[in-house]
């Protein structure tokens, strides 16, 4: 038994000490909710397992993939809660600086494509315990994938790992499940057929499995990796998904339906396990862990995302179906974390992957359930079967703020939009302006191009409009000062020239520099990255442009053309095509276009010499 206030063990307590599980995490051990490993670790201990966290081992030898001893029943593996090739590059495929997941933020602390180097490790340790895959970078990969940092499509991560079994998304109850058949001695058979798993066989898979083109050819041919994605995602999108069979060579990767979402119940029992909310005491010299300190007393609410952002690895890991918890379970937490003692009156977010989804859902089908097979509930209109009042989420937030002790609850997480703009959820925009932002909400439009927005699956123009005036009208009622910050997105497939020029003239419009700007990622298992191997719109099968990485470059540059650095590559790049007339529609009527006189400005004595007046240096 582990006593109150302990982590889980990083190392035996004798030479006796018997693991039955072993937790290999890319990660530096963080005892938090928002950490998966944690999270998985603290649910198979309260299942009765002794569980041994084994985090950001040298993965050069097998040495420390020995020090528990041999597991009695497996070895779990992730990269952590990002894909490691996410952690270590940016877009531009440059190597990351720092990595909040490690001590001190200092990166290299984890080899690339970590699944599948530590899984290889285990197996040198001890060639006979099974080694079961998941996390994200082992969810988004068990199939066929597109790499973007390598630029091709590489095999399951089952294949190069060479391990038993993979669980994908939320896998709790995949997991406990293949613990306790292990435990009980079953048999192959009956071990793959747990849902939520996937596993490998040379020889044929089920007789009911779709089988769908294998790695050998979608790897070779943009046509046969569409026809893939669009047999995988919609498989995923089916209320009753089959099993999935993809060859790889002389074996077979096997996918079977996802494992039953957990109830409201079993996910909010999660949250009440014994978290210390802390690192390891080990990283305290080496200056803690960056990643906890922005969620340490943040609380979590919900799982799944209807939205369906062709671009977002969300939906494809944790499902559409949002499960909520129940309101009094949430605020048991918050009452917990009141007495903390190093708790100082501060939620940073009472939310989830869409934090007006809380307590939403699918009329037709039931908590953790989807009736159909549609991409998005709200995309291109919102489905006359979602049940989207946002009374649940401001009842649950007049709760947290009535918590002694609790002198502000933010919400951080993102909010969408188009779901503020109905009538039941107008009077959460309220209170949540009011009450739980710092000054600034944070919303994300991504874009301002109707044909780009539709590829992203996301609400048109019009739709961010409407909310901006919506927005305005309650902020002048309010009494107190906040503004809107829109989340964008630049080098999407899809986006051209033109386009991005328009995003850059609505940054102008609203009168301040774009900080929240992400470079398009083609992770794996999204839309938008099969639009990117393929040049095609899996939805329609239509052409789709794809920037690259100077256009991608010039992008990003438009949309923060402010920044003194971007507008040199912006000179360059439009005086060099013959476009310098869009640079006086960004930088003004003063700007001078080469080889042109400047337009004079009524009223303008010129510009000033150098350093302010008179030439001299202030």
């Amino acid at each position: 038994m582990i006593s109150p206030g302990s982590l889980l063990p990083t190392a035996p307590d004798s030479p006796d000490d018997r693991f039955d599980i072993v937790l290999v995490s890319g990660d530096a051990y963080v005892d938090h909710p928002s950490f998966g490993t944690a999270l998985v670790g603290r649910h198979l201990a309260s299942l009765g397992y002794r569980v041994g966290v084994l985090a950001q081992p040298d993965w050069r030898s097998a040495d420390d993939f020995r020090r528990f001893g041999r597991p009695r029943l497996f070895f779990g593996v992730s990269a952590g809660n990002l894909d490691s090739m996410v952690a270590h590059y940016t877009p531009d495929r440059k190597r990351r600086s720092k990595d909040a997941y490690s001590p001190g933020g200092r990166p290299g602390r984890r080899p690339d494509y970590a699944t599948v180097v530590y899984a290889q490790r285990c197996k040198e340790a001890f060639s006979d315990v099974p080694v079961v895959l998941g996390g994200v970078e082992a969810s988004l990969r068990r199939l066929a994938h597109y790499d973007f940092v390598q630029q091709r499509v590489r095999r399951s991560v089952l294949v190069d790992a060479k391990a038993e079994f993979l669980v994908y998304g939320m896998a709790e109850r995949a997991l406990a499940e293949l613990a306790r058949k292990l435990d009980a001695g079953a048999g192959a058979a009956e071990l793959r057929a747990t849902p939520g798993v996937a596993w490998r066989t040379a020889t044929e898979p089920p007789a009911d499995a779709v089988r769908v083109p294998g790695f050998d050819v979608v790897a070779a041919d943009p046509d046969r990796f569409l026809a893939f994605f669009q047999a995988v995602d919609g498989a995923a999108r089916d209320p009753e998904p089959p099993v999935l069979a993809q060859p790889h060579g002389g074996q077979w990767v096997v996918v079977n339906p996802p494992a039953q979402p957990l109830s409201p119940d079993e996910l909010d029992a999660l949250y009440h396990l014994p978290f210390t909310r802390r690192w390891a005491p080990e990283y305290d010299r080496q200056g803690g862990v960056p990643a906890l300190e922005p969620v340490r007393f943040s609380v979590t609410t919900h799982r799944g995302c209807y939205g369906g952002c062709s671009f977002c690895a969300i939906t494809a890991h944790q499902g559409r179906a949002v499960v909520s918890r129940p309101a009094e379970g949430v605020v048991r937490e918050v009452r917990r974390l009141a007495r903390h003692p190093e708790f100082r009156g501060t939620i940073p977010d009472v939310g989830g992957p869409t934090a007006n989804m809380y307590g939403t859902g699918c009329g037709r089908a039931g908590p953790g359930r989807m009736g159909c097979s549609r991409p998005s509930c709200l995309v291109p209109d919102r489905c006359p079967h979602l049940e989207a009042s946002g009374a649940p989420y401001l009842k649950l937030l007049r709760a947290v703020r009535r918590v002694p002790g609790v002198r502000h609850a933010f919400v951080a997480s993102g909010l969408r939009h188009d779901l503020l703009l109905a009538d039941d959820q107008r009077r959460l925009l309220r209170e949540v302006l009011q009450h739980h932002v710092g000054g600034q909400l944070k919303v994300a439009p991504e874009h301002v191009a109707n044909r780009v927005l539709r590829l992203m699956n996301k609400p048109g123009r019009r739709a961010y409009k409407e909310f901006q005036e919506l927005f305005e009208r309650v902020r002048r009622s309010l009494d107190r000062p906040v503004y809107l910050i829109p989340y964008l997105m630049t080098g999407h497939p899809g986006c051209d020239e033109t386009d991005a020029v328009d995003l850059a003239l609505f940054v102008k419009e609203l009168g301040r520099f774009a900080e929240q700007v992400q470079d398009f990622t083609p992770t794996p298992m999204t839309r938008s990255t099969c639009m990117v191997v393929t040049g095609r719109d899996p939805a329609t099968g239509d052409a789709v442009p794809v920037p690259r990485t100077r256009d991608k470059h010039v992008q990003r540059a438009l949309v923060q053309f402010q920044n003194p650095a971007n507008r040199s590559l912006l000179v360059r790049h439009f005086e060099g095509v013959g476009k310098g007339y869009l640079l006086r529609k960004l930088y003004g009527p003063r700007y001078r276009v080469a080889g042109r006189r400047p337009r004079p400005v009524r009223g303008s004595r010129g510009p000033r010499p150098p350093g302010g007046r008179g030439g001299q240096r202030s």
